[in-house]
């Protein structure tokens, strides 16, 4: 998944995204929420740890748990 999150200025009850050149999709989703909510929500701490997901495999900590006995 490729997400972009951006805070934007409300002007005239008109948003402008600007994208990145490489993003090269015909169709997005939005999702608009009034920042207040945002930095107050308690799953904020965990969307910012959202960009320090690897998208490699060797990017992730080892892990030695045996998920064989679940």
């Amino acid at each position: 998944m490729i997400a972009i999150r951006e805070y934007a200025t409300v002007k005239d009850h008109q948003l402008h995204l600007n994208l990145p050149k490489d993003f090269n999709f015909e169709e997005v989703e939005v999702i608009v929420m009034p920042r207040s909510v945002v930095l107050h929500d308690a799953k904020t701490a965990s969307l910012t740890d959202v960009g320090k997901i690897g998208f490699h495999s060797r990017s992730f900590v080892a892990d030695d748990e045996d998920y064989s006995q679940w």
